[in-house]
């Protein structure tokens, strides 16, 4: 080590003892206590006071044995100064009690303090490591080890050999800035040699040249104000041009009159430190990029679920600034749908408790306009070392576009399951139509034959014949009849509904009429029809078959035992919960709807049997039947109506028919037109039709209005017999349906061969459909089959003017 030289103007013996004060005592680590022969503390460093907790002031003029055991005091600091005084150091482990009574046990070691005679005069105690904090030594305080060394004659080679053996350098300088001296950790950084260093200042060193004004001014600073500098940050490169960091503390030198003399320095070398917390820096900022620019919602959550940070998409996403929610309870504002709200709380408080360190939740979040937006939350527990709950950090993915497409998925799939449904529904319609059409053709042709003989037969006896009454009951019967093909044709495709405003009881009660002797004999038939009712929107045939099928249903049920059929009419309101159970009511609207009801007290239904009641064909009776209930379904549908059925085996069975109101009166049916009296026709009538007995029945009703017939079987027969004298017949009468050729194609060709040819159509079809499947082709008329002779001449009278008639 270099010899030191002190600069002229400082004494060395009081440099030596601001030295020791300003670097040994105020700015080592380790504790250090200074003690005279006797054990009289004479000074006691700030790492002393930190570490048994006296303060310099309290421990001064005071003996070792303020932090010594009682019982080891008396012979410890002897044997210790002893030691020093014999062998010039002492080393080993001591026992020691705190101001504030806590116990422990740390190395120290001892060397002896020389005055310029080599006499010792005191004792240095340096303490270092804690062996054990709160327990004693097992030796109780005994010397340990104690290892010779050479005798240390000059207190300032002491000094000199503390500060070379801090591994931070260390510098002092005048008030000018020279270098009075520096320790090993310096020299090792900034060569050149304590002779090429001491009395410079940092302008003259090359390894200092670069940053030699910063380090001067914070110099001047502290000579000029007194005041030290702590912990500054100081850029340097080495002479070999390597660079870095210093953390320098620089503190006044004072004289004993507390002038500033000079300034002594510490510095650390921070440069990995730096590095690393630049580095650590930018991870972090690299980290907060990646939070920002997420493509999740970055949200941290306080344990009392205030939100503590709001990142990435989180306003985007949800449509708050960071500056609207950080600090506010979710609560407080719209973030979470009402009915999820409790779902966020059990997993807070799962996360919370310990139950769970992460989970995945979804949720329905809304955003601040209030549009629900469907969020996947990934949530996991931030705790510090002790184990406490800390926040809890959650990444939030916007999962709409996802939760749509699968609920649009499901709806798919359900409207495809109901479209299904649907396909089946009208496949079994189908085929109750394809039967009900060929059976409503058959006896269409044969009620034709009843209606017109019977209406023949009244023609021909005296108004006052016993069997007039009969003829008309058998007329009424074959109307009725006639009514319930319409409605089959309109099953099968070949028809529609004649659609007025009815009076629902009236209905009823001309339809039970009819039915009191078709019901059982045991079975009492209960009204209770409200008054003032609305009118009912429907066809009054279809409806009466409602009316019949379900009476007469209910009258089965009953069977043989006594019982009661129950027919109720009224208005109610119903809302969508009323209608939930019913069918067809999905696409109906809350509101004011009649209802008619038909219960009975039989044995009810099985459930296997209630799931099947609508099936076509479906009966529980005798082979042939099944069609009443399916067909009712049809209707009520039709009629844009809604049904529901309530059964239970041994309790009977209720069927409850919903129908919009309609506005306006009910219709007063119009009475049958009365037979024009005295008219005739004349000419030659072609009849073309397929059954034998319609057309008899329709040449001997033509004969009597005054028209010669010639008959033919079928559409292309008839057109031959026309076009073979085309201007003998005065008017041609056309059955629509016929084998070989149908009436619509007769037509075409009867009227391509004489334009002006009337033609009379005949079908089972109502008018409506017939006007407008031959609109605009000069057709003459139509006539609904079956039909009465007056019926038929009043349209005859139609088709040929007064001049026709004789």
């Amino acid at each position: 080590m270099s010899e030191f030289h002190p600069h002229p103007q400082l004494d060395i013996e009081r440099l030596d003892a601001l030295l020791r004060r300003a670097l040994v005592f105020n700015h080592i680590g380790d504790a250090m206590i200074v003690a005279g022969p006797d054990g009289t503390i004479k000074d006691w460093n700030d790492a002393a006071e930190e570490m048994l907790g006296w303060s310099r002031s309290e421990a001064l003029g005071q003996t070792p044995a303020i932090f010594h055991r009682p019982e080891d005091a008396p012979t410890l600091w002897p044997s210790i100064h002893v030691a020093v005084s014999r062998t010039g150091r002492w080393n080993g482990v001591i026992s020691f009690i705190r101001k504030d009574g806590r116990e422990g046990t740390c190395t120290a070691v001892a060397l002896p303090l020389l005055d310029h005679a080599g006499n010792v005069w005191g004792t240095l105690l340096a303490q270092a490591k804690i062996v054990a904090a709160g327990e004693l030594s097992p030796t109780g305080g005994a010397v340990l080890q104690q290892q010779p060394t050479p005798l240390l004659n000059d207190e300032r080679f002491l000094l000199r050999t503390l500060i070379d053996a801090v591994p931070d350098p260390i510098f002092c300088k005048d008030r000018e800035g020279r270098y009075l001296l520096h320790n090993a950790a310096d020299e090792a950084l900034f060569p050149p040699s304590d002779a090429d260093c001491i009395g410079r200042t940092v302008f003259d060193l090359p390894g200092l040249k670069t940053h030699a004004a910063l380090y001067h001014a914070d110099d001047m600073a502290v000579m000029h104000t007194g005041e030290p500098i702590v912990n500054r940050e100081e850029p340097f490169e080495k002479f070999s041009g390597e660079k870095g960091w210093f953390l320098t503390s620089k503190y006044p030198l004072r004289d004993d009159q507390g002038k500033v003399i000079g300034l002594v320095g510490i510095a650390r070398d921070i440069t990995l430190m730096k590095k690393a917390t630049e580095e650590l820096k930018a991870a972090q900022l690299r980290l907060i990029d990646h939070v920002e620019n997420s493509p999740l919602a970055v949200i941290e959550w306080e344990p009392d679920f205030r939100i503590a940070r709001w990142a990435g998409q989180a306003e985007s996403m949800f449509g708050w600034k960071a500056e609207d929610v950080v600090g506010r309870h979710f609560g407080d504002f719209s973030l979470v749908h009402p009915e999820d709200v409790h779902l966020v709380f059990e997993i807070g408080a799962r996360l919370a408790g310990g139950q769970d360190q992460r989970n995945i939740s979804n949720n329905r979040n809304l955003t601040k306009s209030g549009q629900i937006v469907y969020c996947a939350w990934q949530n996991s527990v931030l705790r510090d070392s002790t184990g406490r709950t800390v926040s809890i950090l959650s990444l939030v993915q916007d999962v709409s576009d996802r939760v749509l497409a699968e609920q649009a998925s499901l709806k798919a799939a359900a409207e495809r399951r109901a479209l299904e449904r649907k396909l089946q529904e009208a496949q079994k319609l189908e085929s109750l139509g394809v039967l009900a059409g060929g059976i409503a053709h058959d006896f269409n042709n044969l009620l034709t034959g009843v209606l017109g003989n019977a209406s023949l037969a009244r023609m021909d006896l005296p108004l006052d014949s016993p069997v007039q009454s009969m003829l008309e009951q058998i007329e009424l019967a074959a109307q009725r009849a006639a009514d319930l093909c319409s409605q089959m044709l309109a099953y099968s495709g070949k028809g529609r509904f004649v659609v007025k405003r009815l009076d629902l009881n009236a209905l009823i009660e001309d339809t039970t009429r009819l039915l009191q002797a078709s019901i059982s004999k045991r079975a009492v038939l209960k009204f209770s029809l409200a008054e003032k009712l609305p009118a009912v929107l429907g066809d009054a045939t279809q409806l009466r078959q409602v009316v019949m099928n379900l009476v007469i249903n209910a009258s089965e049920a009953v069977g043989e035992k006594s019982g009661f059929i129950s027919i109720s009419t009224g208005l109610t309101r119903a809302d969508h919960s009323d209608l939930a159970g019913t069918f067809f009511a999905p696409d109906l609207p809350a509101g004011d709807y009649l209802y008619l009801e038909v219960a009975d007290n039989g044995g009810g239904m099985a459930p296997e049997v209630h799931a099947r009641i609508f099936d076509p064909f479906f009966t529980t009776k005798f082979t042939g039947r099944g069609l009443g209930l399916a067909a009712v379904l049809g209707i009520v549908r039709g009629h844009r109506g809604a049904l529901k059925v309530l059964t239970e085996v041994g309790r009977g069975t209720s069927f409850k028919i919903l129908f919009p109101c309609a506005e306006g009166p009910a219709e007063t049916p119009g009475s049958e037109p009365a037979t024009p009296a005295g008219w005739r026709g004349s000419g030659l009538a072609l009849i073309v039709d397929d059954e034998e007995t319609v057309r008899v029945t329709v040449a001997r009703m033509l004969e009597a209005c005054g028209f010669t017939t010639r008959l033919a079987d079928h559409g292309r027969s008839g057109v031959e017999a026309f076009s073979a004298a085309p201007d003998e017949f005065a008017f041609v009468i056309l059955d629509l349906t016929m084998p070989h050729m149908d009436g619509e194609e007769a037509f075409h060709k009867i009227m391509a061969v004489r334009p002006a040819t009337r033609v009379l159509l005949m079908s089972g079809f109502n008018e409506q459909e017939i006007t407008a499947r031959f609109s605009g082709q000069s057709l003459a008329g139509f006539i609904q089959k079956p039909f009465t002779l007056p019926a038929l001449r009043e349209k005859l009278q139609e088709i040929f003017p007064p001049a026709a008639a004789e």
